[in-house]
């Protein structure tokens, strides 16, 4: 059984107030549906393994930057660089002297490829700011660490495989969701 039912939007700003039931326990939160609290994204975060499946995350990003306005920023997390092929870190103690914030630079394949995807995503219509991240170490605890230092409005994140999906939920992006205070949309 199928129920279609389609609604014309009325000209008067009436709110569609929607009273909690008890299982909700949203009794002291503003729940209903207005205009007033429809929320706003101004800064998204994306993350991106380097898959070509990430790919899909971004079409969403861009989507949401375009109707939005949103800034969008493609965060990349490198565990181990010394298994990346084609990655060089440059830095020595001497460059620190010049450099204040002692940070090391990257370069190589992966550099090209986040500029690639910049690239593709503004031909796909985004026309907002789009920059991308590479943090070192493990990837919750740098996606937690980065949602908590860039004050961004969503997380988009990507499940793996549909098959392990469950797996995958209840560990990485469970350990990720409470750890943070954002909305998070997780893309399959």
């Amino acid at each position: 059984m199928t129920i279609d039912k389609q609604h014309e939007y009325s000209s008067s700003n009436e709110k569609a107030n929607l009273k909690p039931t008890k299982e909700s326990n949203n009794a002291d939160q503003d729940s209903s549906i207005s205009k007033e609290n429809l929320p706003s994204f101004s800064k998204i975060l994306i993350t991106d393994d380097g898959k070509d499946e990430s790919n899909k995350v971004l079409n969403y990003a861009v989507s949401l930057s375009k109707y939005t306005g949103a800034e969008l920023l493609i965060l990349r997390i490198l565990g181990d660089i010394g298994k990346l092929g084609g990655v060089s870190v440059q830095g020595s103690n001497e460059d620190n002297v010049g450099n204040k914030d002692g940070k090391q630079q990257v370069k190589g394949e992966v550099i090209d490829e986040m500029e690639k995807k910049i690239k593709r995503c503004k031909e796909a219509g985004c026309e907002n700011k789009i920059s991308y991240k590479l943090r070192m170490g493990n990837a919750k605890d740098e996606i937690v660490n980065e949602v908590k230092e860039g004050n961004y409005d969503l997380l988009i994140l990507r499940s793996p495989h549909i098959v392990s999906w469950m797996g995958s939920f209840f560990s990485n992006a469970r350990k990720i969701l409470g750890n943070i205070n954002i909305p998070v949309l997780i893309v399959q």
